[in-house]
């Protein structure tokens, strides 16, 4: 899946982490984080290519109001079930299902300025950081709302962020240090559970920001991070496999940035705003995406990409890396943050 840092964890990342030069959003998203006055910020590097004439049927105005996609959009996604954490801003963002087929339905329904701050998702279920109580927190979400992750089974309620779950269910996030209360500590933690229900363990934890976890192929988890001295760090993506932790250099100069990946997929999607995206390779090999893209998720066997535009969706496959197949547009003031891309509906 692809993953976008949370709001939340983002500004203690900010806050505590020199070199951090901003949140990391796509290119259709305004920068930085949501408390933020500025306006949109469409980097160079990153613009959209003009949706082309081949990729009609387009048309704006046959959205429905606070739809993140065009009906025509949706209805040219590959075969798949899809779910977009969208909305008009940062702090307004809700989950959104598409497909399979042409249907467009919103899951949550979260007001203005408590939004949903991040997604994850898999057969297993869906899992989300609400903000509406100010602060993200866990949760399932169910046919019947959210039900609330907890530490241990009657344990205090998960305040992380990032969340990302497995096909076979076992959830991962990240916690930020806390200053107070029975579980203070001074570092940036990485958790799994094997369920919604069972005991979380620590997979790895420092005093330096950390985002994540990401889960990849063959047990492997993506953690990004910082490595190098003080005033030299740079980012890093720590892989961790079996208690053993590689550290993988990318081409972005910033954290947080976005991280895809899944159980098929043969690299990491990186990007950041103004700089290109690119794959990187557990073994240390980088190779750029088409300029103009932004990569938001795999598809379940691997082979292609969703990717984002300032104004569009398209499709990247190996089979012809030099280029992004447009899909439709996005609708005009929506803001994608993340996406999800399963062969089926996830089970709520």
């Amino acid at each position: 899946m692809g993953r976008w840092i949370s709001a939340a964890l983002a500004a203690c990342l900010l806050a505590l982490a020199a070199g951090c030069t901003g949140r990391a959003v796509p290119a259709s998203i305004q920068s930085p984080a949501r408390s933020a006055t500025s306006g949109p910020t469409t980097p160079a590097s990153t613009a959209s290519p003009s949706p082309s004439a081949s990729a009609a049927p387009l048309t704006v105005a046959s959205a429905k109001r606070g739809r993140p996609l065009p009906p025509g959009t949706v209805a040219r996604l590959p075969a798949g079930a899809y779910y977009l954490l969208a909305g008009p801003g940062l702090g307004s963002l809700n989950v959104w299902e598409m497909g399979p087929g042409p249907t467009e339905t919103q899951i949550t329904h979260n007001r203005a300025g408590h939004g949903i701050d991040a997604l994850a998702a898999s057969q297993s279920g869906i899992v989300v950081a609400d903000a509406a109580h100010g602060t993200d927190r866990l949760a399932r979400w169910t046919r019947h709302g959210l039900s609330w992750l907890r530490h241990g089974h009657r344990g205090p309620l998960i305040v992380g962020s990032s969340p990302d779950i497995r096909g076979n269910g076992t959830i991962g996030y990240v916690t930020p240090p806390s200053a107070s209360g029975a579980h203070r500590n001074a570092n940036f933690t990485i958790w799994t559970q094997p369920s919604f229900t069972s005991r979380a363990t620590v997979v790895y934890r420092q005093r330096r920001p950390l985002d994540g976890p990401v889960f990849g192929p063959r047990g492997q988890i993506a953690i990004e991070g910082w490595s190098g001295p003080e005033g030299g760090r740079r980012p890093t993506v720590l892989i961790y496999a079996g208690g053993q932790v590689a550290s993988l250099s990318t081409g972005v100069s910033a954290i947080p940035s976005l991280l895809a990946w899944g159980h098929r997929a043969p690299a990491l999607a990186v990007a950041f705003p103004g700089h290109r995206a690119e794959l990187l390779y557990t073994d240390g090999r980088r190779r750029p995406l088409p300029s103009g893209w932004q990569p938001l998720a795999w598809n379940p066997s691997g082979t292609q990409l969703l990717m984002q535009s300032a104004t569009a969706l398209g499709i990247w496959s190996a089979t012809a890396p030099a280029r992004v197949r447009m899909v439709g547009v996005i609708t005009p003031g929506t803001q994608i943050l993340q996406a999800v891309w399963l062969s089926g509906k996830a089970p709520m």
